[in-house]
């Protein structure tokens, strides 16, 4: 691993745009629409909460063995849920695609909860998905591979274009 203790860098917020996602709009499909509808190329996702018709995620699972890694399982609730609360980050692949890195969390009907990362294309708005994006300028976020950790993390570059 690295000595230093962090990456990062100095970003401008941009505009902050408010709204509403739809029934049947899959989260992260309607988020990333909501940045393509208004020119964003990366954002944070700071605030999302409403309720979602099934939910698709993966949970961290730690082996009783340390020396073993620990593992993203995934999760799906094949029925409403409320979806109490969501950020993360509107990034890229390197190349041209979007990536959205956004972990949630989740009740069902009984009040248990649960939570981890949400997956694209898996997870559609039941009657309403209220969030908050603010955009990032000044810095590109991109997600790939990391052979330090043995998964996808989030690389952080100047941008000069903006």
């Amino acid at each position: 691993m690295s000595t230093d203790a962090f990456l990062s860098i100095a970003v401008r917020m941009g505009r902050t745009i408010v709204g509403r996602l739809l029934p049947g709009t899959d989260l992260i499909g309607g988020l990333e629409a909501v940045c393509d509808e208004h020119g964003i190329r990366y954002a944070a996702i700071n605030s999302a909460y409403g309720s979602l018709g099934t939910a698709t995620f993966k949970c961290l699972h730690q082996p009783d063995d340390p020396e073993e890694a620990a593992i993203l399982t995934p999760q799906t609730i094949d029925h409403r849920v409320e979806f109490l609360a969501g950020q993360g980050l509107v990034c890229d692949d390197g190349a041209s695609a979007r990536v959205t890195h956004l972990h949630g969390a989740i009740s069902d009907a009984t009040g248990r909860v649960l939570g981890g990362h949400f997956e694209p294309s898996l997870n559609p708005v039941y009657n309403n998905l209220d969030f908050v994006l603010t955009e990032l300028l000044g810095a590109r976020l991109t997600r790939r591979w990391e052979s330090e950790t043995n998964t996808v993390e989030m690389l952080v570059s100047p941008l000069e274009d903006e």
